[in-house]
């Protein structure tokens, strides 16, 4: 029992391209890009680069902003206070 191409294969793709009204080339391009599409979008959404972690930094930023207001408030409170400390003396 042999196979070949030509006469196992052929028929199921020239039925195969009826059915689809395109050659089977293109369907497999078509399909090869469609799925090198989804991982490239499902890489931006869960990626290392993603959206979620984007939001995250932007939040710790902000967190962080907050802190260093904060800090400098304190900082310029103890400046004042050893300034007057200084004065005393």
């Amino acid at each position: 029992m042999s196979f070949s191409v030509e006469n196992d294969v052929a028929p199921l793709i020239d039925k195969f391209e009826r059915l689809l009204g395109l050659s089977f080339k293109v369907f497999l391009m078509t399909s090869f890009t469609v799925m090198l599409l989804g991982i490239y979008i499902a890489n931006l959404l869960f990626g290392n680069y993603s959206l979620s972690v984007l939001q995250k930094l932007r939040v710790h930023e902000r967190v962080l902003t907050q802190e260093i207001e904060i800090l400098k408030e304190n900082n310029a409170d103890l400046h004042k206070k050893y300034l007057e400390w200084q004065d005393a003396h």
